[in-house]
């Protein structure tokens, strides 16, 4: 089952890629919920919101799973009382929080079913859409659908609703909402222009446009959903190398503008240090006149007036002034010489020309980096999301075929070793077993024939490395098979058998020094895997790649990656993607107990 808070809750097929570790939101869920049966699925007062009710240790809670808004988890126990709230908040209308008794959201909107307020819906100033989702708090899909179905323009002004059209609308809603809960489905996803944009339970006129049918309307759902949490996932992925590499164009376009001014800078500083050198002794002669004029006690204003060239400001504080020459304005220092001033201009100009090199050496810098992000980004490929191949009853043991063809299913634990032979192990069916203790059960289902020798010993094979023989580091152990009727729960009188023993009548057919070595493969179609396990001929013909296990060293994350490098490796370049994006958890269920080597 998967909820996403505020859109959608399903149960999805599909191996969504988990965080490394629980966040503690969820082992406060699990605290909660670990091992507990669901007893019942309701919806809320036809709300978005569902409600499971389970059993644990005799005990009933309820989750209450809110889609509206922003979404929320809340548990309860029997009494309605809070035990847990993913968001604990006090709102006007209710409280979510710890140990106060839960209450739905308050009824949003009228209901189809009672008597509108016409003038209410008309006082709106919007189109008949928006007016009628709003009053009736109905999804606007689902209203320009009754729309539609009632010959009535959509976008229609919601003053313009008379009493016989609203009739008719409401009349069209409750037909359409029976058709959905009553009608068989037509589920189906709907395509314009080859991009999905719908997804709907019954056909809507008002999406003429291609679908795509599903057998129900939970597959629908999860298969139109998939690919938009794969493409967020994307986004998340690549949001830290996107603000980077904003962040360095807005570093460039600095550079640039600086570029420019110094660009401007030097031209002009360059220039104005010439026109002073071609006419040096205008330039000093008034330099000289103003210096001469200071030292008689002349006036500024006087200075400005009668000076030999037009002088249009002087800053006396720092011994400048801004004349014009040939008809350009230029700032002289008039504490210094002609030549002086014009060497002033050339040094600026050169410093400006020497900070140019050093800034073009950074922009070009500035652009690698952010060309290499823009190519690393183009790697940051979107998360495949897989869905894992239809599963069979025997899939929740361990489980493989033989070369012949049989089903040979093992306990993964002492309750699934009592759950075989007790419910699963008929007459002709093969018992198989490590001659060590505390190893998995394992069965040949024979189909009513005679099970050939050779697929008891991979049974026994099988039960020898699902046994502690793997975990111990064992090259070979020893196993036996047996027939069904040989195999009882009944002790001898005055014993006691515990969960997952049994007891073994008659001759054992042992099978000596078997090999620990058990090869593991991954199935590949439609966008679909499965892990599965086994002897190399059913691994090898039944998968895309495999790899060969054998007792070892590695385990956990690094067991699982050396694994998924050989599978890539041996396999199509087109499944590489398709194979890293397996769960780790998927490949791990199918080890032996212990560390393994694959080769």
């Amino acid at each position: 089952m998967l909820l996403e808070l505020g859109r959608r809750l399903n149960i999805t097929t599909f191996k969504y890629p988990l965080p490394p570790s629980p966040s503690p939101h969820a082992m406060n869920i699990r605290r909660l919920l670990s091992s507990a049966i669901i007893k019942s699925i309701e919806q809320v007062d036809l709300d978005r919101i569902a409600c499971l009710t389970v059993e644990k240790s005799g005990r009933v809670l309820n989750v209450y799973l809110e889609l509206l808004g922003e979404g929320n988890v809340i548990i309860t126990d029997e009494s309605g009382k809070i035990l847990y709230a993913l968001r604990q908040k006090t709102m006007r209308d209710r409280s979510v929080r710890t140990g106060v008794m839960y209450r739905p959201p308050p009824a949003r909107g009228e209901s189809i079913y009672s008597s509108p307020k016409i003038d209410e819906i008309r006082s709106e100033k919007v189109n008949i859409v928006r007016s009628l989702t709003k009053y009736y708090n109905l999804p606007p899909e689902f209203v320009e659908e009754c729309l539609v179905r009632s010959s009535v323009d959509p976008n229609l002004p919601s003053s313009e609703i008379s009493e016989p059209l609203l009739n008719t609308f409401l009349s069209t809603a409750r037909s359409t909402i029976e058709e959905i809960k009553t009608s068989p489905l037509k589920p189906h996803i709907v395509v314009k222009d080859q991009k999905r944009i719908s997804v709907q339970p019954v056909e809507f006129v008002s999406l003429p446009f291609e679908r795509v049918p599903f057998d129900s309307f939970n597959a629908a759902v999860d298969e139109y959903f998939a690919p938009l949490v794969s493409a967020k996932e994307g986004e998340r992925r690549r949001h830290p190398q996107e603000q980077e590499i904003a962040a360095l164009e807005g570093v460039l376009i600095r550079q640039k503008a600086s570029m420019k001014e110094l660009e401007e800078k030097k031209q002009r500083d360059r220039e104005i240090g010439e026109t002073i050198i071609s006419n040096l002794d205008k330039v000093q002669k008034l330099i000289d006149y103003v210096v001469d004029m200071r030292r008689k006690g002349v006036d500024w204003e006087e200075i400005k007036r009668t000076a030999p060239m037009n002088i249009l400001k002087i800053d006396k504080s720092k011994g400048l002034l801004t004349a014009v020459l040939n008809g350009s304005e230029v700032v002289l220092d008039f504490k210094c010489s002609a030549t002086e001033n014009a060497n002033r201009y050339f040094s600026s100009s050169k410093e400006a020309s020497k900070k140019l090199k050093g800034l073009v050496s950074a922009i070009e810098e500035t652009e690698k980096k952010i060309q290499d992000l823009k190519e690393g980004l183009l790697r940051v490929s979107q998360p495949v999301v897989l869905k894992s191949m239809k599963k069979e009853w025997y899939e929740r043991f361990r489980w493989t075929f033989s070369s012949q063809g049989f089903l040979i299913i093992g306990g993964k634990d002492a309750t699934q070793n009592e759950v075989l032979v007790k419910k699963h192990m008929e007459p002709n069916d093969i018992f198989a077993h490590s001659d060590v203790p505390g190893g998995s059960v394992v069965i040949v289902k024979s189909r009513g024939e005679e099970v050939p020798n050779e697929t008891k010993e991979e049974a026994v094979a099988f039960a020898v490395v699902y046994s502690r023989a793997w975990r111990a580091g064992l090259g070979a152990a020893d196993g036996y098979w047996v027939r069904a009727e040989q195999v009882t729960k009944t002790p001898p009188a005055g014993e006691y058998l515990g969960k997952g023993a049994f007891m073994i009548y008659g001759e054992r057919n042992y099978v000596r020094n078997v090999p620990l070595t058990i090869f593991l493969g991954v199935q590949i179609a439609d966008g679909a895997f499965r892990i599965i396990v086994g002897g190399e001929h059913f691994v090898r013909n039944a998968s895309k790649s495999y790899v060969r296990l054998v007792p070892g060293d590695l385990s956990g994350s690094a067991l699982v990656k050396r694994i998924k490098q050989l599978l890539v490796q041996r396999a199509d370049s087109s499944l590489s993607q398709l194979i890293n994006a397996i769960p780790e958890s998927e490949i791990l269920a199918q080890l032996p107990p212990g560390g393994s080597m694959p080769t």
